[in-house]
């Protein structure tokens, strides 16, 4: 399989605008920041904002899902990393309609810490965070609490609680 793009430095960045120039109707960076996406018409006013994100390897799939009857906003982090807590805390003061915002993500060390450092920033400027953690896979579990273990599919993840935020 033949990939194309001009430099490997540049690589998310470039996917990313061309997204974004494919669906400008669906999507928007926020504030110049291309690695925060938010649908087009957020923040929606009254609602409980929902968010995710994710590394740039084999899931910049997060901000597939950002459009309307689905995600608020992702934060799209490099290739198997993280987005930054910078990005995230851009996001979620973007997508912010007055009523909290949901982070929705994987069960990984670098989200965990990113995403709950822009919660309690943004906490401490009004916006009221919750958080659900998830894992994807059964090596996520801790051994001895095998029956506790919990299987999830990404997009279950993210399409689950949707509903209940749009149709309030």
């Amino acid at each position: 399989m033949k990939t194309f793009y001009n430099k490997d430095e540049n690589y998310i960045s470039e996917m990313l605008e061309g997204i974004l120039s494919a669906y400008p109707n669906l999507l928007k960076k926020i504030n110049g920041e291309i690695r925060a996406i938010a649908r087009i018409d957020a923040p929606i006013e009254g609602k409980v904002s929902i968010v995710t994100g994710g590394g740039s390897g084999h899931l910049p799939v997060f901000m597939g899902y950002v459009g309307k009857g689905l995600l608020d906003g992702a934060a799209i982090g490099n290739v198997f990393a993280s987005p930054s807590m910078n990005q995230m805390l851009t996001l979620t003061k973007a997508v912010h309609g007055g009523k909290g915002v949901l982070y929705l993500y994987g069960n990984y060390g670098g989200d965990i810490m990113n995403f709950d450092m822009a919660a309690e920033i943004a906490e401490k400027e009004g916006i009221k965070v919750k958080t659900i953690l998830v894992t994807d896979d059964i090596a996520s579990g801790e051994k001895g609490n095998e029956e506790e273990w919990q299987v999830y599919f990404m997009p279950v993840k993210l399409q689950v609680p949707v509903p209940i935020k749009e149709h309030h």
